[in-house]
């Protein structure tokens, strides 16, 4: 499998600039092997300060390496590395048109597909007016947030979150 993004887009109201709140967020994700086609029973974990080294003929390392319970096929994925352009984590922008896919982080897949994505975990996000940070963003239901900025007096939300993987 080539590069892949994890794109967002969603209905904001009143926030900008959603992002994992920790650098080290872990992306649960759905995969599936590229070789039998079977996919993996749960949900995966992929975290960027994990460091695994590949150990059936392959050299280097991966943020996840695993192998198919059917197959048994070693497969892997890694983030792509930050750079001062392109941090790990590109904050999904309101102002962008959020209604809009953004990308917001990218990882090399070998012998994987993912076919899901779980919002699950801690994200952040900013108020638009009062520049608020709010960063215990927990998804209902995996596609809404709601709360209230004190500062604006006003409401906030992001709602309808969808995602898609595009070949970069």
């Amino acid at each position: 499998m080539p590069r892949l993004g994890l794109q967002l887009k969603a209905q904001f109201t009143n926030v900008t600039a959603l992002r994992p709140s920790d650098d080290d967020h872990t992306l649960m994700l759905k995969l599936k092997c590229t070789s039998c086609h079977e996919e993996h029973s749960k949900l995966v974990g992929v975290t960027p300060s994990d460091q695994h080294e590949m150990t059936k003929g392959a050299r280097g390392s991966a943020n996840l390496v695993m192998s198919c319970n059917f197959c048994k096929k070693e497969s892997s994925a890694k983030f792509d590395e930050p750079t001062t352009k392109a941090p790990l984590w590109q904050p999904i922008n309101a102002d962008q048109g959020g209604a809009q896919w953004q990308t917001l982080c990218t990882l090399d897949f070998r012998g994987l597909e993912p076919v899901g994505f779980d919002p699950s975990g801690a994200w952040s996000c900013k108020g638009i007016e009062s520049n608020t940070v709010f960063d215990a963003v927990e998804f209902d239901e995996g596609v809404e947030w709601m709360d209230y900025d004190e500062k604006a007096g006003e409401e906030v939300s992001i709602m309808e979150l969808e995602y898609r993987w595009q070949r970069v």
